[in-house]
């Protein structure tokens, strides 16, 4: 953020959440939820840049920071995740194969703007991403 604002870089924010993991993890185990989680950080770290940073948030939400990266070209990233996600086949039992799909929620910094203030403005943007069905990549254009 002191960057962005230094040197006037767009920064983006991501904020992904798996739909639906406690009812994976109370289906199949936490040992399996793990394999779903190390999965998605895999697909989360080939679909980033060098610059790109993520980090595990709580839970079965990870946090994405885009550095120059405008919110229209963190979309382009956060769609690219949900996409390759989609595509991760899990067999969390005998007989049993299940796909998983994550909500997205972006916004791009506002100089100065608090830390605080910008990730409670991404979390909203991804639990509508979540009310609207899940699934899916929303920002705040």
């Amino acid at each position: 953020m002191d960057r962005s604002n230094r040197y006037e870089q767009p920064l983006t924010l991501l904020l992904l959440d798996l739909d639906d993991f406690k009812r994976f993890n109370d289906n199949y185990g936490h040992v399996e939820g793990d394999q779903v989680l190390q999965r998605l950080g895999r697909v989360v770290k080939r679909c980033l840049r060098q610059t790109d940073s993520a980090y595990r948030y709580g839970g079965e939400e990870f946090t994405i920071i885009l550095p120059m990266t405008t919110s229209e070209d963190g979309a382009v990233i956060a769609e690219r995740i949900r996409t390759e996600f989609k595509k991760e086949l899990f067999f969390p039992a005998p007989g049993k194969d299940v796909h998983m799909t994550v909500s997205i929620g972006l916004a791009q910094y506002r100089p100065q703007e608090e830390i605080r203030a910008f990730v409670h403005r991404v979390d909203q943007i991804m639990y509508k991403a979540k009310k609207d069905g899940k699934d899916r990549v929303r920002s705040e254009s």
